[in-house]
């Protein structure tokens, strides 16, 4: 019987900095072969059955000797390389010979010491407007480097550098440096084995670098990185500014996102790969897979179903969630959606995504459920492309049903949305009677809308066909948001926390009609003052109140000490009023919850 080889990445040098997988092997092995004094030996002690093999004396050929031997007798070999062996592991000419041997084997990356000495410095090696690149190189030494990739060749880049094995020649190596054009006082830094307990940082500019290292007796195993960016004076990152957009967030308000729980269906392990991916990126996420693909799943989001049980599954779940993204052939999804779907202002939103990630189309609910928006989220987070058919958005066009879903109101009679959609892409004009600042963000730009008036009614809005006279009717959904504190939280801090949650999830504290709370949180000062300067109705509910409404997070902490098993989602679903629904589940600080609840459409 074969055994198996697995080269291993040990890391830098501290022990617990090798991956997990790295560890099973070691525990598995039955001979270890390391690379002498590079690899930190507490991590043999991880091997309490192998044998093992110092491979500092040895030559290629006795290497591949001592894996081959165990490898035939039924053993699991380690061969166990400093940092990362894709870096300067001489790994290569093993991986040949064991090719032509036909023997397989398998590799566990490492943490490379460049980012080893990034974490002791405490600096990322990318920054914008300084350096978008990293060269990984070393200098020439007994072992000769191409031309093209001399040390005064690369260093003209100007790109952040981190130079491997060429500590002992610092002199010889700034000099290089500085004919390839760097300045004398570009940062430049040496750790001396980073991760170990006696590393050593040296820091200095290419004027007294050399000098310093030399002072301080280092001549190997070091790291020494060179670049602006060790002085940490770049440009923000886009990643998280609040007005750039990526695959997992809008930037801006747009206002244009979709928010509400979701399922994500896949049949087939990749599916269920790319179903974790989309979902990581959605707020409120569930992954429904067959029981033999659900450790392609987070634990957490994972709910399974044994073979043969999708349909059963996805019947059941139809009314539980506000949109559906189905992993899977567009085929399967049409005809089990055909026998459960209602009309489009009651149906959910269903998209349909190929398991590569390439298109996400939006097959259902487009508008007032928001699959086309959906849609336009799963295409940003899997890089593909958003299909939508709906003739308003293929002709560029908001329409009527999809501007009240996205500012959160309901419509009082679904009759004239046909008619007045079709007048819409006919071109015809309309008089809008509603908030200006309304019409100013969704209507002004658009030819064919007038401002006729103010909102007929608080919290109404009314669409009027010129040609006809015919009306469409619409009524803010009331919204509710549910808070709970602990004791002696100040304004300032529940502010913070509920700005926050809202604006993870789009939404404004001018959207929310209500706060509520547990009735024993009535006399918070805190609650109390944040409440009053926000302008909002505060509402306590009591305890058998709050105990009565099933919850989609149920809070253990407080059932233990105040008896109470929600505060904030059951007390803003019951301030939201009846048959509301969880818009933003329950958010957790240390000190503050929040939810936020919505009444649902009634037509």
């Amino acid at each position: 019987m074969s055994g198996s080889i697995t080269f291993v990445g040990a890391g830098p040098g501290a022990p617990d900095l090798i991956t997990l997988r790295g560890v099973a092997a070691l525990r598995d092995a039955d001979l270890v072969i390391y690379a002498g004094s590079l690899v930190n030996e507490e991590l043999l002690e991880l091997a309490p059955k192998a044998r093992l093999v110092n491979s500092a004396k040895l030559a290629l050929p006795e290497v591949l000797r001592e894996m081959r031997e165990a490898y035939e007798q039924g053993g699991h070999v380690v061969r166990l390389h400093t940092g990362d062996p894709a870096i300067y592991g001489a790994v290569s000419e093993q991986f040949r010979e064991l090719d032509r041997l036909g023997i397989p084997y398998s590799v566990v990356p490492g943490v490379s010491s460049a980012f080893a000495a990034a974490a002791a410095l405490k600096v990322e090696l990318t920054m914008p407007g300084l350096s978008q690149s990293v060269i990984l190189t070393r200098d020439a030494g007994r072992t000769p480097v191409p031309e093209k990739e001399a040390l005064d060749q690369l260093a003209a880049h100007g790109s952040t550098m981190c130079i491997f094995l060429s500590v002992g020649e610092m002199e010889s190596l700034v000099k290089k440096l500085l004919s390839a054009g760097r300045s004398p006082s570009t940062p430049a830094a040496v750790v001396y084995r980073a991760s170990w307990p006696n590393e050593q940082i040296v820091r200095g500019t290419l004027s007294d670098i050399a000098q310093k290292v030399a002072d301080a007796g280092i001549q190997r195993q070091s790291m020494i990185v060179i670049g602006e960016v060790l002085e940490r004076n770049g440009d923000l990152s886009k990643l998280y500014d609040e007005s750039f957009s990526h695959g997992y967030r809008r930037g801006g308000r747009c206002g244009a996102g979709f928010s509400g729980k979701v399922a994500l269906f896949a049949l087939t392990r990749k599916a269920a790969c790319k179903a974790a991916e989309i979902a990581a990126g959605l707020h409120d996420a569930v992954i429904f897979v067959p029981e033999k693909y659900a450790s392609a799943v987070p634990a957490a989001r994972r709910r399974s179903f044994p073979e043969g049980g999708f349909s059963a599954v996805f019947a059941d779940s139809w009314k539980q969630f506000d949109a559906f993204v189905m992993v899977m052939a567009a085929g399967i999804v049409v005809r089990h959606a055909a026998q459960l779907c209602k009309d489009k202002l009651h149906d959910p939103a269903v998209v349909v995504c190929d398991e590569a990630g390439q298109y996400a189309v939006s097959l259902l609910s487009g508008h007032f459920g928001g699959a086309n928006r959906l849609a336009a989220e799963v295409a940003r987070i899997t890089g593909g492309k958003a299909v939508i058919t709906t003739a308003s958005d293929v002709n560029h066009l908001l329409a009527f049903d999809e501007f009240a879903a996205r500012c959160h109101y309901r419509l009082i009679s679904k009759e004239p949305l046909a008619e007045l959609a079709a007048a819409r892409l006919d071109g015809e004009a309309f008089d809008l009677f509603m908030p200006q600042e309304l019409f100013q963000r969704w209507f002004a730009d658009q030819p064919g809308f007038r401002l006729a008036g103010g909102a007929p009614e608080p919290g109404a809005i009314l669409i009027r066909r010129v040609a006809n006279g015919t009306e469409l009717r619409l009524v803010k959904r009331k919204t509710a948001l549910g808070v709970g504190c602990r004791k002696g939280v100040p304004a300032e801090r529940i502010r913070e926390v509920v700005l926050d949650v809202l604006d993870t999830h789009q939404l404004t504290l001018d959207e929310v009609d209500v706060i509520a709370s547990a009735e024993l949180k009535s006399n918070e000062p805190g609650l109390l003052e944040f409440a009053r300067s926000a302008g909002k109705e505060l509402r306590f509910f009591s305890a058998g109140e709050l105990n009565q409404i099933p919850v989609p997070t149920p809070s253990a902490a407080a059932e233990q000490h105040l008896g109470l098993h929600s505060v904030s989602e059951a007390a803003a679903l019951l301030a939201a009023g009846p048959d509301a629904r969880i818009l933003v589940p329950k958010q957790s600080r240390s000190d503050v919850t929040a939810a936020v609840a919505m009444e649902v459409d009634h037509v």
